[in-house]
């Protein structure tokens, strides 16, 4: 298969690129549950010996670093030593909390070779704050201490995904990333709500099937994923996304899932963009074909075409492609404009390429001599 690259010809662009047991209500339960399947797509497995941002010493004294920066915030200080539940009375707290963790647990974890991965220390921090909204009330002190830590934390996650990215890039397909992406959210502590398809009817979610029209969940995602039904990257990401939606729909953001999905969905978005944008820097490595979208191989021969074309027929183009499908064409300084090709809908696609095809073929057809009998 030819490699897909970037196609700029200045005006066309064609880019390929205890209080939980009380309080907890039934409508603070994910949604999820399983959607028809897709047209198959055979993709290769990730080989097993992969590990994707694997923990080195260097790697290592900047998540220590991290840890103890958490710990002296104000913050802080509820979440960095083990919880004295015995001590405050708080007898509820190992029949709720099955994983318990601190931060002071995770520095000393980061003192020995205990995470393989960053993601497994992420994970373990996570699990701090996951506990803690567990166990307080949404509106408690504990409960917007842990979010505020929450969100400080992930802020720096990214930072440290990037540069793990840019030291140790994966040799590896977009969809292969994406079922390592999912394997990590499926392990994200926060994901134990999201993992298997909730039975409405045990729960006497009477009004779910008026509420949510499409539910799903992470063990669909799973199976679809292992059947190969993604036909590319973009429908994986938009049946994950729809999970956290779902919650946030039936729950509210401000409800205990509403929280946790919307951190979810954070977390999978900058994940996800980090396999976009590999993809899209490296042009050896084609884009999965989105179904009802133009191909790579039509957006080739379009390409083609477009070499073979005047000035004059390519601004003529311009202006087809204006008329049908005005979110394709982008303004780029006082004179030229920019065609994205992969956001042309099929229908103005083939216009445009039937219109293309035309006039390469009547360039080609040699002119008639004047005054020829």
């Amino acid at each position: 298969m030819a490699k897909q690259t970037d196609f700029d010809l200045g005006i066309y662009h064609a880019s390929t690129t205890s209080w939980l047991a009380q309080s907890l209500s039934e409508r603070d339960l994910p949604l999820l549950g399983e959607m028809a399947d897709e047209h198959r797509d055979k993709r290769s497995r990730v080989s097993s010996s992969f590990v994707l941002n694997p923990m080195d010493e260097a790697m290592q004294r900047k998540c220590d670093a991290l840890v103890k920066s958490l710990m002296k915030r104000s913050q802080g200080v509820h979440f960095s030593r083990p919880v004295e539940w015995k001590k405050f009375g708080l007898v509820d707290y190992p029949k709720l909390i099955k994983e318990p963790m601190d931060l002071g647990t995770v520095s000393e974890n980061l003192q020995k070779p205990h995470y393989e991965r960053l993601e497994s220390f992420i994970n373990d921090v996570r699990l701090v704050w996951k506990n803690a909204f567990i166990f307080n009330a949404p509106d408690s002190m504990y409960f917007k201490a842990a979010k505020t830590l929450s969100d400080v934390f992930e802020k720096r996650c990214e930072d440290l995904e990037k540069e793990a990215e840019s030291v140790n890039a994966p040799d590896i397909g977009s969809m292969e990333r994406c079922q390592l992406l999912l394997e990590d959210m499926r392990k994200n502590p926060f994901s134990e709500w999201f993992r298997e398809p909730l039975d409405h009817v045990a729960l006497q979610l009477h009004d779910y099937p008026q509420v949510i029209s499409q539910p799903m969940d992470l063990g669909t995602v799973h199976k679809k994923m292992e059947r190969s039904q993604y036909m590319s990257v973009e429908d994986f990401a938009h049946d994950v996304r729809l999970i956290w939606q779902n919650a946030i729909t039936y729950n509210s953001a401000q409800s205990f899932i509403g929280v946790v999905a919307g951190i979810l969905a954070a977390i999978f978005d900058r994940r996800f963009a980090l396999i976009t944008r590999s993809a899209t820097a490296d042009p050896g490595r084609p884009l999965p074909d989105r179904p009802g979208w133009p191909t790579f191989q039509q957006k080739k021969k379009f390409y083609d075409l477009c070499t073979r074309l005047t000035l004059a027929d390519l601004n003529q183009m311009v202006s087809l492609v204006q008329r049908g499908c005005q979110a394709a064409v982008q303004q780029c300084g006082d004179k030229e404009v920019e065609v994205d090709v992969d956001e042309l809908d099929m229908e103005t696609f083939q216009n445009v390429l039937k219109w293309a095809n035309s006039k390469t073929k009547s360039a080609q057809q040699p002119k008639s001599e004047a005054g020829a009998s």
